[in-house]
């Protein structure tokens, strides 16, 4: 197959789930196929992504200065201008895509999806990752007063709206969990949608033998995303009070890039946020339990599955635990109200033997469903289906 990939960035350093798919996903598959690769990116390219792609295509991202009411307005209830768009990216892919060099255009994430045209003079695969029309859902749940419940709202609108005129008229939609897909099809009903979850790098993250800290529970995600800052606050204030109840020198490391004024205004006597680090697997390994108390977002959490990889104990929400093969007091603890929470991560602080039962289940799911290996041969089926059902319908239509 010849590959055409489009997305916002440069699929490198690995510190979202989007950067992690595109680049695990072309380095399992490059041996087989070609990719390409047309982005939005400042700077030079990362040579760890130069390496994956045959050919690499930047511009800049493009910024609509529009601040009239007239604008704002545009940018909420007209799905064309919610995301802007790049002239020379247009151009560009539509040379491309009109050279018959390409089999599949994959697109990975939401803002390149203005400049494709449709339709798509190839297969198409809208690579959403994460449903947004769920995500903000959520996020209209558990906002509370008035002005946020509207912007949450307003965002939730605007991805509905994007969903609706733009991947409906993809030839497949692609997400990473099962709730996710049943939400897509509900906002674009005739699409084909498939659910392939991110893998981990299980060789990466494995057990590094380093005895663990007593009591410590770690938390571990980019300390800006709005969801992980509010489930960093959920442990803090309203879990480890609990906690401590019955075990008074429990403490919680937030570990992630970029904190929030909201996050540094955690630390104290029994928190640290260590903000940006090299490499998070040895907060990983020392921690006795790895705790995901998540209540905003969709897709699933690779925090969980780079904690599974490494063999801990986790205690986590239903909605962190969404979209995983979870067995709950088997390879994961799934509650779902601090008190329940805190109960389940007193019990594992105090039963050794039971996090260590856990924290190999947790490392045999791994192996069994989540490697990159297994992920990615699913993708190639899905992208191989993709074409040759292109070609019957052509040729049906001829």
């Amino acid at each position: 197959m010849r590959v055409l990939v489009i997305c916002d960035r440069y699929p490198f350093p690995l510190h979202n789930g989007q950067n992690l798919r595109i680049f695990h996903y072309v380095r399992q598959l490059r041996a087989r196929h070609q990719f390409d690769l047309l982005c939005y990116g400042d700077g030079d390219v990362p040579p760890e992504a130069a390496e994956l792609f045959d050919q690499i295509v930047s511009y800049p991202r493009p910024v609509d200065n529009d601040e009239s009411l007239r604008g704002r307005l545009a940018r909420t209830f007209v799905a064309k201008r919610i995301i802007p768009a790049s002239e020379p990216f247009r151009q560009e892919l539509q040379r491309r895509l009109s050279g018959g060099r390409y089999d599949l255009l994959w697109m990975s994430g939401w803002d390149t999806v203005v400049n494709i045209p449709l339709p798509c003079p190839v297969p198409f695969l809208a690579d959403i990752v994460d449903e947004g029309v769920l995500e903000n859902w959520r996020e209209v749940r558990i906002r509370t007063g008035f002005s946020p419940r509207v912007q949450a709202a307003r965002r939730l609108l605007q991805h509905w709206l994007v969903e609706r005129h733009y991947f409906r008229r993809a030839d497949s939609c692609l997400v990473v969990a099962d709730r996710d897909a049943e939400m897509f099809r509900r906002v674009c009903p005739g699409t084909p949608t498939v659910a392939i979850p991110n893998g981990v790098d299980e060789q990466l993250f494995q057990p590094l033998g380093t005895p663990e800290d007593e009591a410590t529970l770690v938390f571990e995600g980019s300390m800006e995303f709005e969801p992980n800052v509010d489930a960093a606050n959920y442990l803090v204030r309203e879990i480890l009070p609990l906690v401590h109840r019955q075990i008074p020198g429990a403490r919680v490391v937030l570990v992630g890039r970029d904190p929030s004024p909201e996050v540094k205004n955690l630390q104290g006597k029994h928190v640290d946020v260590t903000g940006f680090v090299d490499d998070v697997r040895p907060y990983l390994d020392r921690a006795t339990v790895f705790v995901c108390p998540m209540r905003k977002g969709a897709g699933i959490k690779n925090k969980v599955l780079q904690a599974w990889s490494m063999g801990k104990a986790v205690v986590a929400t239903p909605t962190a635990a969404g979209g995983l093969a979870v067995r709950d007091e088997e390879n994961i603890v799934i509650r779902d109200t601090p008190a329940a929470l805190a109960a389940a991560i007193v019990e594992l602080l105090r039963d050794p033997a039971r996090r260590a039962l856990i924290g190999a289940a947790a490392r045999e799911t791994i192996l069994s469903a989540y490697t990159w290996v297994r992920c990615a041969e699913q993708l190639e089926k899905l992208m191989s289906d993709m074409i040759s059902a292109r070609k019957q319908r052509d040729k049906v239509s001829a």
